[in-house]
């Protein structure tokens, strides 16, 4: 079925009024545009939410203390911990809303129960301003991040449930959230991190929150930013800033491929010929990313260093919705590897969002960049 949303939207806090929307997104996966109605036959006790976490201060796993900041290639350890203890309440959040989502989304026996418990959890952290405290440096990135988490969830379940006050709060929210990450990644542009796979999930996490919302604004932004992404290919499919990532060279190529061509599809989706912009370009960071699934050193080469094997079923992700719209046979063997392939960033169970008809097994695995 197809997903509308007919209330209004409120797009900034001071913002009081009720206008119709102006834009109406196409429905970006699938699965959404055929999915026939649950009809529940197990009840499901939704737990309360968490509170929300408010303000995100934390750090880069890369090392930001006493000049351990090292261009982006060696785990520090100790930051690593702090990181991975600071953001360990929002991945539970995330992991647990997703879970409902693509349970509803499967049809699973808890289905429509379980989309309004994943409702009732965004309503939550609506209310209690997530995301939207003090905000450092690195919590930018994890905002950035976890905007598409927060919206393709609501894209998933939004039909679930016929509260429009409840709705509107969510969207609301996400809205605030996206202007914000918007606004983050608009500054200190000379900035790698401005410039880079930051910015291209900066752009995916806008963008899917414009399609959440229908403010063409968000989008158009996110469309906006993706011109600049694929602009930056070279003509060998390399991107400069991430060849910079050493012997994470190729895992940044994958991690970067990832929301382009997500934006790609919104895009498609939305009647704008991504694929083929400056040239049919991101096709060509597809090819080398491919030829590195084959052989690391294809990257590795270019970038003097040995390659480390960081590849599983979350970084190829992006290849579910490339398959289903060019049934490229290179892909293939990689779809029967790690099919359920998915990433909470980008819609959870990408398999089923797909409608590949393979079986819906297993969690979705994050993306820890």
């Amino acid at each position: 079925m197809a997903i509308k949303t007919v209330s209004c939207l409120l797009v900034s806090s001071a913002f009081t009024g009720c206008a119709a929307r102006a834009w109406e997104p196409a429905t970006l996966y699938p699965a959404l545009v055929t999915m026939a109605p649950s009809t529940d036959s197990e009840a499901f006790e939704c737990p309360t939410a968490p509170i929300a976490v408010v303000d995100i201060q934390t750090v880069s796993k890369y090392g930001e203390k006493a000049g351990k900041l090292n261009n982006s290639t060696i785990v520090d350890k100790e930051s690593e911990a702090e990181y991975t203890a600071d953001i360990a309440p929002i991945k539970a959040y995330v992991k647990f809303i997703v879970k409902r989502a693509d349970n509803y989304v499967e049809g699973n026996t808890t289905a429509n129960a379980e989309a309004r418990c994943a409702l009732d959890w965004l309503d939550a952290w609506a209310k209690g301003g997530a995301f939207l405290g003090q905000i450092n440096r690195q919590g930018q990135s994890v905002r950035k991040w976890e905007l598409g988490s927060f919206a393709t969830t609501y894209l998933k379940v939004q039909s679930a449930s016929d509260d429009a006050a409840k709705k509107a709060r969510i969207r609301k929210w996400i809205s605030d959230i996206a202007y914000k990450a918007k606004e983050d990644f608009s500054t200190h542009t000379e900035m790698k991190s401005r410039q880079n796979n930051h910015l291209y999930w900066a752009a995916w996490g806008v963008l899917s929150a414009g399609l959440a919302t229908g403010d063409k604004t968000l989008f158009d932004w996110g469309i906006d930013r993706y011109r600049f992404a694929v602009g930056q290919i070279r003509d060998d499919g390399s991107l400069d800033l991430e060849m910079a990532r050493r012997t994470k060279a190729a895992s940044y190529h994958m991690f970067a491929l990832l929301p382009l061509v997500m934006i790609a599809e919104a895009g498609e989706t939305n009647g704008i010929k991504m694929y083929a912009e400056r040239g049919n370009r991101l096709q060509k960071l597809i090819d080398l990313n491919l030829a590195a699934l084959d052989d690391p050193d294809v990257i590795g080469r270019k970038a003097g260093y040995e390659q480390e094997d960081l590849y599983n079923e979350s970084s190829l992700a992006w290849i579910e919705p490339y398959y289903a719209r060019f049934h490229d046979k290179r892909v293939v063997k990689w779809l029967e590897k790690y099919r359920p392939m998915g990433s909470s960033r980008i819609g959870g169970n990408m398999t089923a969002l797909y409608g590949t008809g393979e079986p819906a097994i297993g969690a979705v695995v994050k993306q820890q960049k």
